[in-house]
């Protein structure tokens, strides 16, 4: 098949660029083509199809000259218009449009005539922060297409902000968003249904799980032994990261690493105790090199992960993971048999887990193994691919909408 495949970046920001990178790598692999559509960026990772790419300012920092943009970007209707008219396309696989290519993409996929899937990688079809969380729990107050409680709470930081999230919700809706978009594709059950309870269609989401890639064995040293706890990803609140730097204050005769970058690093640095290790942001070579040699990975998330991407790639690399039990975490660690969950937010529990991790490393070891083979079985690459051309062979019978 020919699959338009659109997103923000093309250069590797979060966890949805790295899954959309994967997704096309995955597709290319097996024979489809795979043409990518995204604002263009200095960092942009190279492609045949560059000059197709509209410009459009960073998400993280929009000038005050490119907020109506934000709302309805001409120049990429424009380019997505004239890439659609020169290529044929058996379906358009959405990954994220909102401000760098905006609402203004949605009438050239409603007129062009080719069905499209989304993977929807957080909540942002329903939540202007994308998250679902506020004070510290799950947040429904916008449930049924409301819109009116994001501006309430000032939900994206302060009432401007929050105004142009929604703006570019309502705008997407009126533009017939959920009508154009024939399959929607949640990445966990728990996400499915959070969002039903939100209003989204039921009958047009397909559960598809991240798929995730099994690294060669490597020989490592009995989990627990000397490998330090370990936390991977963004450094943002919502991520937990105050309750593992708590955890190493509680524990000060055992490591503690973090890798990764974001908001909260300068208040960690502030109060950063002698065990704990800041790596930054690091390459995925090193990356799983720090994984393979970790006791356990530790992911406290306090929001509700759609998926849970650092707790199955660490599965897959053959380390045990201490996970928040809530999100799509649940349906990736089991229970007592690759890991263990823990209530989000209960720090006594994470610490109790992380002591059974240290205190047996050849049960550590099994769950290692454990998890290795289970991310082996269940979240393949060819299973991912066998399921997402199956989601496109479905929307093509049915047709693109009108």
């Amino acid at each position: 098949m020919r699959i338009l495949s659109i997103s923000q970046n093309h250069y590797v920001a979060g966890g949805m660029d790295r899954m959309m990178f994967e997704q096309a790598r995955i597709l290319e692999e097996r024979g489809h083509v795979v043409v990518p559509f995204t604002a263009a960026d200095p960092a942009d990772h190279p492609s045949p199809w560059a000059a197709h790419f509209p410009p459009a300012a960073r998400t993280d920092h929009t000038p005050l000259a490119e907020v109506p943009a934000t709302l309805y970007r001409p120049a990429a209707a424009r380019a997505l218009r004239d890439l659609m008219r020169k290529e044929a396309f058996d379906v358009v696989h959405l990954h994220s449009w909102y401000k760098r290519l905006s609402p203004a993409i949605l009438p050239v996929l409603r007129d062009a005539g080719v069905p499209v899937v989304q993977t929807l990688h957080e909540y942002r079809t329903v939540c202007s922060r994308s998250t679902m969380f506020r004070d510290g729990t799950i947040c429904r107050a916008c449930a049924g297409g409301r819109r009116w409680p994001a501006l309430v709470h000032r939900c994206n930081g302060s009432l401007p902000k929050t105004m142009i999230s929604v703006a570019e919700m309502v705008l997407a809706d009126r533009l017939g968003y959920r009508q154009i978009v024939r399959r929607f594709l949640p990445v966990s059950d728990f996400q499915r249904e959070l969002l039903c309870e939100m209003g989204m269609p039921d009958a047009r989401m397909r559960t598809l799980p991240n798929p995730v890639g099994i690294p060669d064995a490597h020989p490592m040293p009995p989990a627990g032994a000397d490998g330090p706890v370990l936390f991977v990803g963004r450094l943002e609140s919502y991520k937990g990261v105050d309750l593992f730097v708590a955890l190493a204050r509680m524990r000060p005769d055992v490591r503690f690493v973090m890798a990764g970058d974001g908001s909260a690093r300068s208040a960690i640095e502030a109060r950063q105790p002698a065990n704990l290790t800041l790596l930054g942001k690091l390459d995925s070579r090193a990356l799983l090199d720090v994984v393979r040699g970790a006791a356990c990975v530790v992911v406290p998330s306090l929001w509700p992960e759609a998926f849970g991407l650092t707790a199955i790639e660490a599965l897959a690399a053959g380390t045990p993971v201490i996970a928040s039990r809530t999100g799509g975490l649940a349906e990736i660690v089991r229970d007592g048999i690759d890991g263990f969950l823990v209530a989000s937010g209960d720090q006594d529990g994470f610490a109790a887990a992380v002591d059974r991790i240290l205190a047996d490393p050849v049960r550590a070891r099994a769950m290692g193994a454990a998890g290795r083979a289970h991310a082996a079985e269940a979240f393949s690459e060819d299973q991912f691919c066998a399921r997402l051309t199956a989601i496109y062979h479905e929307a093509i019978a049915e047709g693109a909408s009108r």
